[in-house]
């Protein structure tokens, strides 16, 4: 899936562009592009990437090729990083997925790309649809705002999963405890 979120210089907000309309939106200095691609092919992705960014191969394949640590390069005309979100999957189960998150940040521009959907994401996008406040001050406080659902979903994981372990205790040394005296 690919999704675009654009704001041009007027401040309007549009979801309805297409791939081919990317090269355009990006020469707008004031505006704010926001495109993020979830699970697409490689052959899909690579032209966009290269093609209508101009994208260093090396950051390209960084990209494509998941599995990295955290880390920020700095490509002069843009920066790329990686990151890794949180994502329960499922309550009852505690199964948990830490997806990679990558990120290249222009100066009006957001390009996220992941394989596995990611609830922060999804939220952010939600929100940057129904409050201006989320593209008004651009590129840098849009991650930002990404960065911070992240956190706050890796948070939650957390303190679900410290209240696993709290109840885990309680059986073993205070409930196995009383009962065998």
């Amino acid at each position: 899936m690919i999704r675009i979120l654009y704001r041009d210089e007027r401040g309007e907000l549009s979801t309805d562009l297409q791939v081919n309309d990317l090269a355009e939106a990006i020469k707008d200095p004031s505006g704010l592009l926001w495109i993020d691609i979830v699970n697409v092919p490689v052959e899909t992705v690579e032209p966009i990437l290269a093609g209508t960014f101009g994208f260093h191969p090396l950051a390209i394949d960084d990209a494509i090729h998941e599995s990295h640590r955290p880390k920020i390069d700095d490509w002069q005309e843009y920066l790329f990083l990686v990151f890794r979100a949180a994502n329960l999957v499922n309550v009852e189960s505690n199964r948990l997925q830490v997806p990679e998150l990558d990120v290249f940040l222009g100066p009006n521009f957001i390009v996220s790309y992941y394989q596995e959907p990611i609830a922060a994401v999804d939220r952010v996008w939600d929100i940057c649809q129904k409050d201006q406040r989320c593209t008004k001050r651009g590129a840098g406080q849009l991650l930002y705002r990404l960065g911070e659902e992240s956190d706050s979903e890796a948070v939650a994981v957390v303190e679900l999963l410290h209240d696993e372990l709290d109840e885990i205790e309680e059986q073993l040394f205070f409930r196995g405890w009383t009962s065998s005296s």
